[in-house]
């Protein structure tokens, strides 16, 4: 609070210091008293919107820099250079050129000073004013700043970063602006210098940024580049080697999910972890890292159905939401990012506890999309991954509140990628299947449906696929629309609806390599197709194929298991209902096998039961058809298998060890504990379910 009489009198006293200091007493400026009194008068001096009359300032700004030249110490000399450059922008005729050059500087290292105090802060602050003030300042200090000064790199790659920042957070047209000034640093940067793996990761960003926004795959291959280059020009010992690492990871995901190269992502998600692990708490970049490492993990989990990676990228996704810094506008996005990993880990292991846990922190991330309202390439993101958490909730709650809302927003994620832009056609293949789960319920809801839904979904997945020739998530496009031609034939009953449906469900299986985790979708599409060809055309051919189609969806180890459990199913579902009854043997046989990786033991018990009794069919279906081929022992085996999933994997907790025991002693001892935490899990988790 304002307080013009203390004011005055703390102003006199200050300056009589900073006499007997030019007097050559420099007791009076070293005195810790006299930092007390600065800081006291800057306090009753300040005004409610944060500021100080410029005659307070500048008589701090000059006792700080006497007890720098009094030998105070290097920190007096930031603090008075950023205080002589506030009185200079304010009043130049205060701040003569020799005030700067007794502190060994000059105007443009107090502007470039005072700039990158506050891009520091934009990072955190929503402001805009904040980071316009930034660039102004940047931009001053870059045009004052000589040619072939070693400060100039560094200078530009700030300038460069707020530009990018700018038009990430506020949508403004400034990309260009931030790749060439970015490049700039980089050649007006030494081979040799310390700032070169800054600027280059810089120049990388905003190359990584533009390529986001705009989706031109040169930009993408110019900022690995750029990246590696960064990592090969930070040594081990240099303070942001973990920092360029990351975003070079970072980058190679992208990559990754834009041309489909395994290496990429095998090399990204081991440089994220170096990344991760060298970063420590309280490190700028460590929420970063962080969710670098649970993006690229989450990426090869649903590339390979690893479960490993599944569980690693939602730690490090809690990890780096936990880290961020309230008020920081890349918490909405962190949110989305643990949200994302969350509906993967549910996609892959069934846990509803996932789902539950992903659309929370989904909603909790569109909560702040105002944040986003400026910033196309964060939202566009942010609207697809909750549409698709909302979708997969609204499909097994049969809720059509969920599923409206996720067809509003998968629409609204649509409009802001551009045509071209690599991430288009899984937005698209987002919204189309929204429309299609949308359709469906309201067709079980009231027994009719508007096939409005349907035909928007299939102009967008054929003008998707139509874009995207090369990408190598087309297969997925062709799959969809398939399905949703089969759909609006079941409906409308269009020949040519069906014929279309058969072709491009067979182009994308043929697209898919055998271990692909996407095979099974598409081969259950396909036999899908099929089987209604040949109930309405009679077509043996179409028949054969179709088994083979589910045959080979059910085989595909890579898929996830519900995927691969549907295919055995319609294959030997169809295959009884046509008297092939040795093939539906071989369905139900499959089916039956894969039981245990439905119900699998990291599943809690309700949801492994949950699993179970969607499958409930199953087991006494395959014991008929067991009956109709006059084998009694497959019937009541197959009987057992449903019956006893549960059990079993009980049982094999209880396997004896003295064969263990002999060999590895420790290993026993640490199997018997591991089997009582169980135990008291278990028994736990029943006392607790049975509670009213």
């Amino acid at each position: 609070m304002t307080d013009p009489a203390e004011a005055n009198v703390l102003l006199d006293a200050l300056r009589r210091r900073i006499h007997a200091g030019g007097e050559g007493d420099s007791r009076a400026l070293l005195d810790p008293s006299a930092l007390t009194e600065a800081d006291l008068l800057l306090q009753v001096s300040t005004t409610p919107d944060g500021t100080s009359p410029v005659e307070v300032v500048h008589a701090v700004a000059v006792l700080r820099a006497l007890r720098f030249l009094s030998g105070a110490g290097e920190e007096e000399r930031f603090v008075a250079l950023r205080l002589l450059t506030e009185v200079r922008l304010a009043s130049p005729e205060l701040v003569a050129d020799g005030m700067f050059a007794a502190l060994g500087a000059g105007f443009d290292d107090g502007l470039a000073l005072l700039g990158a105090d506050l891009l520091g802060q934009a990072r955190t602050h929503p402001d805009a004013d904040v980071l316009n003030r930034a660039v102004g300042l940047l931009e001053d200090a870059a045009r004052a700043t000589p040619e072939g000064s070693g400060n100039l790199a560094a200078r530009l790659s700030n300038l460069g970063l707020a530009y990018r920042m700018r038009a990430e957070r506020f949508g403004t047209d400034e990309l260009d602006r931030a790749v060439s000034t970015g490049a700039q640093a980089v050649s007006v940067c030494p081979l040799e210098a310390s700032d070169r793996p800054g600027c280059l990761a810089n120049f990388a960003d905003s190359l990584h940024a533009r390529f986001e926004r705009l989706g031109h795959l040169e930009d993408l291959e110019w900022a690995v580049s750029a990246h590696t280059a960064a990592v090969e020009a930070a040594p081990d010992e240099h303070p942001l080697r973990a920092t360029v690492l990351g975003k070079l990871g970072a980058a190679l995901t992208a990559r990754f999910l834009a041309e489909a190269s395994v290496d990429d992502i095998d090399v990204a998600v081991a440089l994220c972890e170096q990344a991760a692990s060298a970063a420590t708490p309280g490190d700028p970049f460590y929420a970063q890292n962080h969710t670098n490492l649970g993006i690229a993990r989450a990426v090869r989990a649903t590339l390979a159905n690893a479960r490993g990676d599944i569980e690693g990228a939602v730690a490090a996704c809690r990890e780096a939401v936990a880290a961020t810094v309230p008020g920081d506008p890349s918490a909405v996005i962190r949110w989305q990012n643990l949200a994302a990993t969350l509906h993967d880990r549910f996609e892959l292991l069934g846990a509803r506890d996932d789902l539950d846990g992903a659309t929370a922190a989904s909603r909790h991330a569109l909560r702040g999309q105002a944040l986003l309202a400026d910033d196309p390439v964060s939202l566009a993101v942010l609207l697809s991954n909750a549409s698709s958490i909302l979708r997969v909730r609204g499909d097994i709650e049969d809720d059509g509140d969920d599923l409206d809302l996720a067809a509003d927003t998968a629409r609204r994620a649509v409009e802001l990628s551009p045509p071209g832009h690599p991430s288009r056609a899984n937005r698209v293949r987002n919204y189309a299947t929204a429309l299609l789960s949308r359709f469906d319920h309201r067709h079980r809801m009231s027994g009719r449906a508007d096939t409005g839904d349907l035909t928007l979904a299939i102009t967008a997945l054929s003008q998707a696929a139509e874009e995207a020739l090369e990408h190598p998530n087309r297969a997925g496009d062709l799959s969809t629309l398939g399905l949703v031609l089969l759909r609006r034939f079941e409906h409308d009953g269009h020949p040519s609806d069906l014929q279309e449906a058969v072709r491009v469900c067979e182009e994308a299986v043929a697209a898919l390599p055998r271990r692909h985790p996407a095979l099974a979708g598409a081969a259950l599409n396909l036999g899908s197709v099929l089987r209604a060809r040949f109930d309405v055309e009679g077509d043996g051919d179409a028949a054969a194929t179709a088994v083979e189609a589910w045959k080979s969806g059910a085989g595909s180890t890579g898929s996830p298991v519900r995927l691969r459990l549907a295919c055995a199913r319609q294959w030997a579902e169809f295959a009884a209902q046509r008297g092939a009854w040795d093939s539906a043997a071989e369905g139900y046989g499959q089916a039956c096998a894969l039981l245990p990786l439905v119900a699998w033991r990291g599943l809690s018990r309700s949801d492994q039961e949950h699993g179970l009794m969607r499958q409930a069919p199953v087991a006494s279906e395959a014991a008929a058809v067991g009956l109709a081929t006059r084998d009694a022992e497959g019937a009541l085996r197959h009987l057992e298998q449903g019956r006893t999933v549960l059990w079993n994997q009980h049982l094999d907790l209880r396997d004896h060890t003295s064969s263990l025991r002999t060999l590895a002693p420790q290993l026993a001892q640490n199997l018997d504990e591991v089997r009582r935490a169980l135990d008291e899990v278990n028994s736990a988790t029943a006392s607790t379910s049975h509670r009213t």
